[in-house]
């Protein structure tokens, strides 16, 4: 009996499907970049052929380890980092400036593709040197992509950037309202949470929140940044082949805002004091005549 415990056991691991790589491989499309050539130096050696966007299927992918071949033309599809030895920081880094690269809307030009590409190899080695031309060997003219790396390196430094509100509390009276402006103006990047309690509405920049009139617990609201897709993040690995992958954020954490409604302060009436304190001065000044009198007597 223990044997066969055992045998079921191993059977059950054997067939447990593996979540992070999927069955089927996928094929490199080599889309060569006409009139684009990559002058690069890395370890002492010197690397020159024209530029190609590299396509996965439906996805478009870059390098990610640069200095190393492709080797075939075949790769297994990794949903997740696990295949790549590279810190968390470099890894959130790289995913920013791809998905920042030629998906972004607005950047389906070749140069945005070779600005994010030549912006992942320096983060992986910041030491290669890459020089963009029209033509291989450094012939003829360079080629400045300064413009699309900048607009890049500035979406990827906004990414993190929070409402202004973002992470505290706030309080109101039953009923009353509160009116939160994002002085970061970034609020329209992110999707709010539902409130169970409380009518919220986003206004431009503004998040006006009517509280509830009757007295309810703090309510949490969650602040999650929204993405331009839904496509997942891809690596494609093949033994030492050169590693790629199609790049979406997978690092991004939600903020949030805290909303609290607490009953009217009750309004203590204060006695009418005039006549005491009419009676109080009379008195005083009785006692000043009396005072006067008796002097002169």
């Amino acid at each position: 009996m223990k044997k066969f415990l055992t045998l079921l056991l191993l059977l059950s691991i054997c067939l447990m499907p593996n979540f992070n790589v999927q069955a089927e491989e996928v094929r490199i499309k080599y889309n060569k970049l006409q009139g684009i050539a990559y002058n690069r130096k890395l370890d002492g050696k010197f690397k020159t052929n024209t530029a190609t966007m590299f396509q996965m299927g439906d996805r478009i992918a870059y390098c990610i380890e640069p200095g190393v071949e492709i080797l075939d033309n075949y790769y297994d599809i990794y949903t997740d980092w696990d295949i790549v030895d590279f810190s968390d920081d470099l890894k959130e880094y790289i995913e920013k400036i791809g998905y920042y690269g030629y998906d972004y809307p607005g950047h389906q030009t070749n140069y945005y593709y070779i600005a994010a590409q030549e912006l992942i190899w320096k983060a992986v080695r910041p030491d290669i040197e890459v020089v963009w031309t029209t033509g291989e060997n450094y012939s003829g003219e360079v080629i400045d992509i300064s413009k699309e790396k900048t607009e890049i390196l500035d979406l990827v430094k906004n990414h993190d950037l929070k409402p202004s509100f973002s992470e505290k509390e706030f309080k109101g009276e039953v009923g009353s309202m509160i009116t939160l402006e994002d002085e970061n103006n970034v609020l329209d990047e992110y999707d709010l949470s539902e409130s169970k309690y409380h009518e919220v509405t986003l206004e431009g920049n503004k998040l006006m929140i009517t509280l509830n009139n009757e007295l309810v617990p703090s309510e949490r609201l969650t602040l999650k940044r929204k993405h331009y897709d839904k496509a997942p993040l891809l690596i494609y690995s093949n033994g030492n082949s050169q590693k790629l992958s199609a790049l979406r954020i997978t690092y991004d954490k939600d903020t949030f805002v805290d909303i609290k409604n607490e009953e009217v302060p009750e309004i203590v009436s204060v006695p009418n004091t005039g006549i005491y304190n009419f009676t109080g001065l009379f008195g005083t000044l009785l006692v000043g005549v009396g005072l006067v009198l008796a002097k002169f007597y």
